[in-house]
């Protein structure tokens, strides 16, 4: 076996431990089940037509064990998804912080193999804990008369999201140097894919849902629970609406199973994580992902949000629950909020983007130690410069790449709205397209060049303060001062790029949307403003980069 799997076992799986951890997941689980058990199975109040009286129903032990399984689902998670990912995550940050994982890299084990030792070894406990919960699942199995087939899909997504989150990490635990920080750092990042990407999905970019379990429980086990009534419409019905929703992904024109969708997403991220940490443990210093990689995952990026937000932009149908409500069949002869609904799905699609780009460009472009580094590199072996695939090599290639890969996408669905008979449009495909292209190039151009002057603490507090400060101010004023200095609002609020587009497209649809005149000098205004300012800091911090590099 893997020598990192068993000092993982030896050391979670002590005799003091496997009692501590045993007792506490008996105790916790037999009575999570077992109330939940009774309460399912007991017999459910109703309101007799005939009579006028509230009947009490016979009691059901399918019903009680198909009610226990959510529960015991949950707990399960709990156990391996939150528990386990936050001791990956701090074992390996403790042991980076101690030096121990120097020692380690100096081992003459395959990079991938330490990979496996400590995502399979560390979370011994949790997969102990784990066990314990298996009698009960067998019972809720065949007690609840579930279908084995669907089970096994369950599980074989359960088991391929626990892999994921503990490859994220370990990733992080490479990364954050403290290891209560890195701990909690990967359980937000956790609860954030269970309560963040769920609601973007209904909102339209659905393929964010599949890096959790839901699509696959909603699709597959929540339909089975409703039909032995555990799930009271009346009194869930969003829940009904999940598992229509959750039976067939749309992508462009196609419909796909969750779970092969899950499978797709899932593996994709995992084969970038052991990329990461492939990287990570041959050479610390080196970057997460290499320039290629990152031309790989965002465009792969690119190419699944354009997959879901087809149908949208071409047929005026928006996938997931949010979605359906801000379709052009819901909005016939309202065209203002029809086109509230398109302004609202362009301006989610911009920020995700450019956040995607914020995130590669500090990962990606050297900063100046790095880029210090190939300097040296280059004298060393007589080179004429720093190959431009180089980690050491400038971004300046890599981020105008990105940026092109985004307006492709973003001109794609341009193209499809204004060709669709769903959208009335009145602005030309330039129009919709010069501004959004001049943000995000000017944008990117400033992110990359204030990375490669800056280190961590100094980048993202630029960006903090550029980004975040004249957002709140601009809410703060919006408050105080209501609409009579709405001029001066709006320009704080252009200041952070991801406003510029729904302002733009806000203000290119004002005819339709019913814009006052003073308010449409007012957006222009602020969107012209804001392009001064990204074009500012996007020269200064060139030319200063460069004059850095010429020293």
């Amino acid at each position: 076996m893997n020598p990192l799997i068993l000092k993982g076992i030896r050391e979670n799986l002590r005799l003091k431990h496997l009692i501590a951890a045993g007792l506490f997941s008996l105790i916790v689980c037999s009575t999570l089940y077992l109330t939940s058990y009774l309460e399912g199975s007991e017999g459910k109040y109703s309101k007799d037509p005939e009579t006028n009286m509230w009947v009490k129903g016979e009691s059901s032990p399918v019903n009680g064990a198909r009610n226990a399984f959510t529960y015991l689902l949950a707990l399960q998670g709990f156990y391996l998804m939150f528990l386990g990912t936050g001791r990956v995550a701090s074992i390996t940050a403790e042991e980076r912080e101690s030096g121990l994982l120097d020692y380690q890299r100096m081992t003459p084990m395959n990079p991938l193999s330490k990979i496996i030792g400590y995502v399979g070894g560390i979370p011994a406990r949790e997969y102990f804990m784990f066990l314990f919960t298996l009698p009960f699942l067998g019972h809720a199995i065949l007690a609840g008369k579930l279908p084995w087939g669907n089970i096994i899909q369950l599980y074989s997504v359960f088991f391929c999201s626990v892999i994921l989150y503990h490859l994220t990490a370990h990733a992080v635990g490479l990364v954050v140097p403290k290891p209560r920080a890195a701990s909690w750092v990967s359980r937000i990042v956790v609860l954030g894919l269970y309560i963040v990407l769920p609601g973007l999905g209904q909102a339209g970019i659905s393929f964010l849902s599949f890096l959790t379990i839901l699509p696959t429980y909603f699709g597959k086990i929540l339909p089975i629970l409703q039909k032995e009534g555990i799930e009271q419409i009346s009194r869930m019905d969003y829940k009904s609406n999940f598992v229509e929703f959750w039976q067939h992904v749309p992508f462009f024109d196609l419909t796909i199973s969750p779970t092969t969708f899950t499978f797709l997403m899932q593996g994709l991220l995992i084969l970038t994580l052991l990329v990461t940490g492939y990287r990570k443990w041959k050479n610390q210093s080196l970057p997460a992902l290499s320039k290629a990689s990152a031309f790989v995952i965002f465009f792969i990026f690119q190419f699944l949000l354009l997959g879901c937000l087809w149908t949208f932009f071409d047929k005026g149908e928006a996938s997931g629950l949010i979605g359906q409500e801000f379709s052009a069949n819901s909005f016939k002869g309202r065209e203002d909020n029809m086109i509230g609904g398109l302004i609202l799905v362009i301006s989610i699609f911009f920020s995700l983007s450019l956040l995607f780009i914020l995130c590669l460009v500090n990962i990606c472009c050297p900063n100046r130690h790095l880029y210090l580094k190939g300097i040296q590199r280059v004298a060393k072996f007589n080179l004429p410069r720093i190959p431009r695939t180089a980690d050491e090599s400038s971004g300046l290639g890599v981020v105008l790449i990105l940026g092109l890969i985004t307006l492709f996408t973003y001109s794609a669905l341009i193209n499809l709205a204004l060709n669709s008979d769903f959208w009335a449009l009145g602005s030309s495909f330039l129009s919709l397209c010069i501004i959004p292209a001049a943000t995000l190039f000017l944008t990117v151009f400033y992110l990359q060049a204030s990375r490669e002057q800056w280190f961590n603490l100094g980048f993202w507090g630029f960006i903090g303060l550029l980004w975040i400060t004249p957002l709140l101010a601009s809410l703060v004023l919006g408050v105080g001062w209501g609409e009579e200095n709405m001029g001066v609002i709006l320009k704080l609020l252009a200041i952070n790029p991801l406003s510029i587009i729904p302002l733009h497209w806000i203000s290119e649809n004002s005819e339709m949307i019913g814009l006052p005149q003073d308010l449409y000098q007012d957006f222009n205004s602020a969107i012209w403003f804001g392009l001064l300012i990204a074009g500012l800091f996007a020269i200064i911090l060139q030319v200063r980069l460069l004059s850095l590099r010429k020293k």
